[in-house]
């Protein structure tokens, strides 16, 4: 779950950042992280709901070799779409 943390640091400092309401997360965890690894997260735009101000982004945890240790889906709300 610390992993999984880095997903909404990501959503909440960068993309979209500010402003942003977390309403849900789906994760399935793909592989191990080990002590030593790095771990980059990596969040995509997935769709727009314009009318609802939603958005839903792609989730993707690697490690270093590139391996995918959690991939998902969130949803969030932007206040200021």
């Amino acid at each position: 779950m610390l992993i999984a943390s880095f997903i909404s640091t990501a959503i909440g400092m960068k993309l979209p950042g500010p402003g942003t309401i977390y309403l849900g997360q789906s994760m399935n965890f793909m592989g191990p992280v080990r002590i030593g690894d790095t771990i980059t997260a990596r969040v995509e735009v997935a769709s727009l709901n314009d009318e609802k101000h939603r958005v839903t982004l792609k989730t993707l945890c690697t490690n270093q070799n590139q391996e995918v240790v959690i991939e998902g889906e969130a949803i969030i709300k932007i206040m200021s779409l």
